[in-house]
């Protein structure tokens, strides 16, 4: 070969070369992922290591993770769907999901739901939380509920043998656990969603929905804390300015003998190395017993990227890769399969935690939701602090929350 042919042959090559290069350069996709988990650091790990692993094995896929405080993804995503730089895949807050979905920030991916068994495969009230007028917007990732804490302790030094599973026994139990500065019960009443997070299984209790409200049980559910806080007294009436960190501080400070709160504290008691022994049942009831459903969900942004995201989704849900990253989380599963996994079943609190998810009901009521809340917690913070009767207050929220019903 000469020369000459010799540098057109390589000019030929080396052009060859950097088709392919542009060509692979051009189809490689980058996901954006957000999340709110930004003080979990070994959730982030975790997730990160998952994400290595699998662009290891789709290189032409790659994964920009981006955590958030808490507070500050759910604007994060409402200006993202406005302005179309929406994340590829977001974990969102479940009782946030349908106002997103509706507003455009999520894809539908009912055509890729079906044929799959995620509709069984997941607890009935989580798998809901997705879906928004007959269409699945995303698929639930961790969930948890809310259930009784009680201080074996002071229960044992006041006589009682075992928590109390009714409305009844609660309030005749509050009352003798109620001691100088010690309370027998407290719970959030907060002007926020904690508030309504709270409140909303013991409207459940009744028989009543939000859908109801302002019926007979809506209004025995407002009376109920009424005579807690105001008649008994066994609930502090600073409630209505509790979180549920707050009343989680109460009750480690034995301030009050028993709590509502969620598995979000578990962690909690080792760290804080409380002493005095303590366990957790089941809500007590007026007809039934009912908890409320929180958690997480995940999303796919209305973007180009929809197949991708899907295709990673997918892969980040089986059992292997999921399963670290829920016990990083520090929540529970809502999946059948997962549920019945010893590393949760064999640990007794954990169990009631786990039983009380499958039982939970979501707080799907639309686009509207957030509004409808802030209607609950006026109610009743309003008849805790003696601005309205149980009644009256029942009313004017009934006349508030009707237009904001799907």
């Amino acid at each position: 070969m000469n020369v000459n042919l010799s540098r057109v042959v390589g000019k030929m090559l080396a052009i060859t070369v950097l088709g392919l290069s542009v060509g692979l350069a051009q189809g490689k996709v980058t996901l954006q992922f957000w999340d709110y988990y930004s003080d979990n650091q070994n959730f982030q790990k975790v997730l990160e290591d998952l994400i290595q692993t699998y662009q290891k094995s789709n290189p032409n896929v790659e994964i920009k993770h981006t955590p958030f405080p808490f507070g500050d993804l759910k604007n994060k995503i409402i200006q993202g769907a406005a302005t179309r730089t929406i994340a590829d895949i977001v974990i969102v807050d479940n009782p946030d999901h349908q106002a997103m979905a509706s507003q455009g920030a999520f894809a539908d991916i009912t055509d890729k739901i079906k044929g799959t068994d995620y509709p069984s495969l997941y607890f009935k009230g989580a798998f809901s939380s997705t879906i928004y007028k007959g269409k699945n917007y995303g698929v639930p990732f961790v969930s948890n509920a809310t259930a009784l804490y009680y201080n074996e302790d002071l229960l044992k030094a006041a006589g009682i043998a075992k928590p109390p599973t009714t409305w009844a026994e609660l309030q005749s139990d509050a009352k003798k656990l109620t001691s100088g500065d010690r309370y027998g019960f407290c719970l959030s009443g907060v002007g926020t969603e904690e508030g309504t997070f709270t409140f909303l299984p013991f409207l459940w209790s009744t028989g009543s929905d939000l859908t109801s409200f302002g019926d007979a049980g809506s209004v025995k559910a407002l009376e109920f804390w009424n005579t807690l806080v105001n008649q008994d007294r066994s609930v502090s009436k600073a409630m209505v300015g509790w979180s549920q960190g707050d009343v989680y501080q109460q009750f480690i400070a034995q301030k009050c003998a028993m709590m509502i709160n969620g598995p979000w504290q578990l962690p909690n008691f080792k760290r804080d190395k409380v002493s005095f022994k303590w366990g957790v049942a089941p809500w007590p009831k007026d007809k039934e017993s009912v908890s409320i459903l929180g958690g997480e969900n995940f999303a796919i942004g209305n973007t180009k990227n929809v197949n991708e995201a899907w295709k990673f989704l997918s892969w980040l849900l089986q059992p292997e890769h999921l399963k670290p990253l829920i016990l990083a989380n520090g929540s529970l599963p809502n999946r059948n399969d997962l549920a019945k996994d010893p590393t949760w079943t064999t640990d007794p609190i954990t169990k009631v935690f786990l039983e009380q998810v499958a039982v939970a009901k979501p707080r799907a009521y639309g686009a509207k939701y957030p509004q409808i809340s802030e209607q609950v917690w006026t109610a009743f913070q309003s008849v805790v602090l003696g601005k309205q009767s149980a009644a009256e207050a029942a009313k004017q929220a009934a006349a508030a929350i009707k237009p904001l019903l799907p």
